[in-house]
């Protein structure tokens, strides 16, 4: 008779799990909240992300070809909107293929910095441009925090640690910032009179000089 050893195959990897979730001191650890959501976010951030750059691309490409009176662009601020339609489109279609974290990290943050510089450019010119300049921010934010989330890049990471050192700094009590703010403001009070009397005197003996006659 054939015996069924998948079973205990599953039973031993699923005891392995549950070991490696206890520490020494017998204490279980969950994974933290972020390491369960964020790996999943990239797969509809790619998405949005997609769909918002080619929405992008296209309109940008049709008001060129036939533009309207409501968007007021002018047709180079179109050329780079449509770029920046076709750079998210790109970066979209590689998330969805989940390919290596750091050239997803380098589309991204180019995207961000394409997104901000073309809202920055168009925020006075229309409705239209402005949120879809705000639009286009909003999904490269997005797609980057999925991205790291999903590779772990480092950039949570990063914001981690330092959010710790942050904490283990030993901050001034209320008595000890106003003893050390009025410190400063006396001192800066009489360098302030200290060169303020030394340009008097200054200037009075120049002065005094400048009317003396020889002969």
């Amino acid at each position: 008779m054939a015996q069924n050893l998948s079973a205990p195959q599953k039973d031993a990897k699923s005891a392995d799990k549950k070991v490696a979730r206890i520490d020494a001191h017998g204490h279980s650890h969950k994974k933290p909240f972020w390491a369960v959501v964020g790996p999943k976010l990239l797969v509809p951030a790619s998405i949005l992300f997609a769909l918002g750059g080619l929405f992008l691309a296209v309109y940008n490409t049709l008001q060129i070809i036939t533009p309207s009176e409501t968007y007021t662009l002018s047709t180079g601020l179109k050329v780079a909107s449509g770029l920046l339609g076709l750079l998210m489109t790109v970066a979209g279609i590689l998330g969805l293929f989940k390919k290596k974290s750091r050239g997803l990290m380098w589309l991204a943050a180019l995207s961000v910095v394409y997104a901000l510089v073309i809202l920055t450019a168009t925020a006075k010119m229309g409705t239209i441009a402005l949120v879809a300049g705000i639009v286009s921010v909003v999904i490269s934010l997005f797609y980057v925090i999925a991205v790291d989330g999903k590779h772990d890049v480092g950039l949570f990471r990063f914001l981690r640690e330092m959010i710790g050192e942050v904490k283990k700094l030993t901050w001034l009590s209320g008595k000890e910032l106003f003893s050390h703010t009025l410190a400063v403001v006396v001192f800066v009070l009489a360098m302030a009179l200290l060169i303020g009397v030394l340009d008097l005197v200054f200037s009075s003996g120049f002065g005094a000089l400048s009317s003396i006659r020889i002969g």
